[in-house]
C-alpha cells in the first residue's frame, strides 16, 4: 500500500516536472531535457530502494 502511495507521488511529480520543462525550454529543447530528468529520476529511484532497502 506504502509502495502504490509512493508510485503515485513520484509520478504527479514527474508529470509535473515534465510540464515545467516544456513550458521552460521549448518543444526542441524539452526532448533532451527529459532525458536528463529521467535519468536523474532512475538515479533517485535506486538511491531510494537502496535506502528502503535496508
Amino acid at each position: 500500500m506504502l509502495d502504490a502511495l509512493f508510485g503515485m507521488i513520484f509520478e504527479i511529480v514527474l508529470s509535473t516536472a515534465g510540464a515545467v520543462i516544456v513550458k521552460l525550454f521549448g518543444g526542441d529543447n524539452a526532448a533532451e531535457v527529459a532525458a536528463v530528468i529521467i535519468g536523474l529520476g532512475f538515479i533517485a529511484i535506486g538511491f531510494a530502494v537502496t535506502v528502503w532497502g535496508q
